[in-house]
This record gives structure tokens, C-alpha cells and sequence, in this order.
């Protein structure tokens, strides 16, 4: 059954997107398709519960982005492909914004550096000057106001006249958080809840 399943999925990815995309799909579905010894959730598809994006892969693809481009700061993380990859944004000390994409640890795309004035540029360090939490401490702070979500994004944002870190929160029971903490003292701003 499973041969009949990647046969049709390789046959709808060949006809909508030509033979590069298939050998990427087929890359893809071999590697959750295929069962590793140890892990319970190398059959499960990216996205299901049980490969869903916990903090350390958050943690992972944020140190992976950082060390791409030296003595930046990680000013946006987001999941994208069900889990299995994350976009991440981060800044030079000049202020540049780079962009790439991070999976299993590993940039896999970029870094690109985006087009952005010299205002975007000064608007980047002046809320990382503000920013007294990191990524990695903006993220303990907000999954201990959510026991057991997993976050899906977190940017480092303006609010009210504040520098905050504003993250969209995923809970075990399927409900999202807006969660938001003064990147300057930790205090949480915002806790809004909605049904997914």
C-alpha cells in the first residue's frame, strides 16, 4: 500500500512540478517513510504530532542561522513545510537582514541578504539594542507562560511603544497562543488563545 501511496504522490509531483521535484519529494518521503532504529517518529509524516518542532529544533536551527552569519542577532524564526523546516531571519551588526532557510540543523538555503533601506537598517539595531532577551531566553520565558506548547514562530517586534518578542504558541490540545514578553524585562504582554 505504501508503494501504491508514493507511487501517486511521485506521479502528482511529477506532473505539477517536472523531475526536480520529484527527486526532492521522493527525498522527502524517504526519509519519513523509512523507519530508523530509536526513533519512534521516523514513520510519522513532518508535521504529524509526533514530529512535531520542539525548542531544541528552534534552538538548533537558530544556532545554525547565527553561525552562518557572524555576530548577527536572530530577530525572526518560523516553521514552514509542516515542521520540517525552518525560515530564520537574523541581523549583522550594521543592521543588514539575512535570510535562510534551516532544516535538521543545516542552512539549506541562503544566507540572503534583503534589499533594505538605510531607515529598515537603523530600525533592526535600535530593536536589537532594546532587546535585553535573546531568542533563546525569549523562548524559555514564553513556554513557561504555555506548559507543553511548542512554538511555531517568534519575531522580535515593536508594540505599544515597546520592543517585544511575539510568538504564535501551538498546545498539545491543538489550541494556539499569541504569546508576547517585553524583550527588555521578560514580563509577558500577551496571552491570547484561539482553537485551531
Amino acid at each position: 500500500m505504501n508503494k501504491t501511496i508514493i507511487g501517486t504522490l511521485v506521479g502528482a509531483t511529477l506532473l505539477a512540478g517536472g523531475c526536480g521535484t520529484v527527486a526532492r519529494e521522493m527525498e522527502r518521503l524517504a526519509v519519513w517513510s523509512s523507519p530508523t532504529p530509536g526513533t519512534p517518529s521516523a514513520t510519522s509524516p513532518p508535521g504529524s504530532a509526533t514530529a512535531s518542532p520542539g525548542p531544541a529544533d528552534l534552538k538548533a536551527a537558530a544556532q545554525a542561522a547565527l553561525a552562518a552569519v557572524p555576530g548577527s542577532r536572530l530577530i525572526s524564526i518560523e516553521t514552514e513545510e509542516n515542521g520540517t523546516l525552518w525560515e530564520v531571519q537574523v541581523v549583522g551588526r550594521d543592521g543588514t537582514e539575512h535570510e535562510m532557510d534551516v532544516q535538521a540543523g543545516k542552512v539549506v538555503r541562503g544566507p540572503a541578504t534583503e534589499g533594505e533601506d538605510a531607515a529598515d537598517k537603523a530600525k533592526h539595531r535600535e530593536r536589537v539594542a532594546a532587546a535585553k532577551l535573546d531568542y533563546a531566553q525569549a523562548a524559555d520565558k514564553i513556554l513557561a507562560a504555555v506548559p507543553e506548547g511548542r512554538i511555531t514562530e517568534l519575531n522580535l517586534d515593536g508594540e505599544a511603544g515597546r520592543t517585544v518578542w511575539e510568538s504564535d504558541v501551538v498546545t498539545s490540545n491543538g489550541v494556539k497562543r499569541e504569546v508576547a514578553i517585553d524583550a527588555a524585562t521578560g514580563t509577558v504582554t500577551r496571552n491570547n488563545g484561539t482553537t485551531t
